[in-house]
């Protein structure tokens, strides 16, 4: 009986599932680093907003113009807002931006943020 030779029983299987398991980590990767940038693009739309939501009440208390100052507050930390509502002493903000993802698509963010002396 003749056995086969080692050279060809190997069909090189390994070197299939070796480059398709390097694809598969190297695609978890890049989607972990985009949902990274994502979050952290949300945190620092909550900021934003809690910060212009703040400088706006504090306006508001003073009897300036709340919601010029939290738009001029949100347009300086890279926020735009969506609305400006004043609620008796309270001010209430929601503001957006779009994360840029790779091959052409957008995330719309929102935050909202209320702030006022009670």
């Amino acid at each position: 009986m003749t056995r086969p030779d080692r050279a060809h029983r190997e069909l090189g299987f390994a070197t299939v599932w070796g480059i398709a398991w390097i694809v598969v980590c190297l695609s978890l990767g890049w989607l972990t680093l985009l949902v990274a940038a994502a979050v952290a693009r949300q945190h620092h739309l909550d900021a934003a907003a809690d910060l212009a939501a703040l400088s706006g009440a504090a306006q508001l208390q003073r009897g300036g113009e709340a919601c010029a100052t939290a738009r001029r507050i949100a347009g300086d930390n890279d926020a735009d807002v969506l609305s400006c509502t004043i609620n008796g002493d309270d001010l209430l903000l929601e503001v957006v931006d779009v994360v840029d993802l790779p091959a052409g698509l957008d995330i719309r963010i929102v935050a909202q943020a209320r702030a006022g002396p009670g």
